[in-house]
């Protein structure tokens, strides 16, 4: 027997925030308390798939920029300064829009944990999912924790959460922002998911895709 699918778009909630904000551990608490199911992917899954040896290039200089990839400064063991993007970065991040967009047209609920300190990548991602229901978080640390939290989990190279703590909000367009030191996961679940419009599109991507046009 055929099973009905539903053809609505799928809820997007997109968390940016920098390195260990909490955007993860934010994104299992919604998946515990939102009614409906929500699939949760982000920047770290899709660069933990791509082939590092082929796309990532390291180097000690933040002037360097030659990568048809990611160029990533590091000096001793430590990122110091923002990844540059190659046109192969800029096409496979261009991608990860699109496949997002896909699942949400398919009608697949998502939670996507993002850094975007990029302004084309950001132009990239509103492009993409504007036309869909989004629901735009921004998560706010001090950088002083967000570099404590970091050293803490040890699971990645420091440098991090400093380099993008003041690239992330430059943009200044949200449909929410929380300070994820003052609240707990929990509470800032509680309060994305008391926030969240339903299907409404007149959301902070609309506006930003409004002042994309314009300019």
């Amino acid at each position: 027997m055929n099973q009905s699918i539903n053809r609505q778009p799928g809820q997007i909630i997109l968390l940016n925030g920098t390195s260990s904000a909490g955007k993860t551990t934010i994104a299992k608490k919604l998946q515990e308390i939102l009614p409906q199911p929500y699939l949760h992917t982000g920047i770290d899954h899709f660069l933990g798939a791509a082939p590092w040896s082929r796309l990532m290039v390291y180097g000690d200089s933040t002037a360097q920029t030659d990568a048809e990839g990611w160029f990533l400064p590091f000096r001793d063991g430590a990122l110091i300064g923002a990844p540059r993007l190659g046109p192969v970065a800029y096409q496979w991040l261009d991608g990860m829009y699109a496949s997002f967009a896909a699942l949400a047209a398919a009608g697949v609920n998502l939670i996507v944990d993002d850094a975007i300190y990029d302004p084309q990548v950001l132009q990239m991602a509103v492009t993409r999912l504007a036309a869909l229901p989004l629901f735009f978080v921004g998560l706010h640390c001090p950088v002083e924790e967000a570099v404590r939290r970091e050293l803490a989990r040890g699971d990645r190279a420091p440098g991090g959460a400093a380099v993008f703590h003041g690239l992330v909000h430059r943009h200044g367009v949200y449909d929410l922002q929380l300070d994820t030191a003052e609240l707990s996961p929990s509470e800032c679940a509680q309060q994305i998911q008391a926030a969240l419009p339903g299907n409404q599109r007149q959301n902070a991507f609309a506006q930003l895709l409004a002042y994309q046009t314009l300019s």
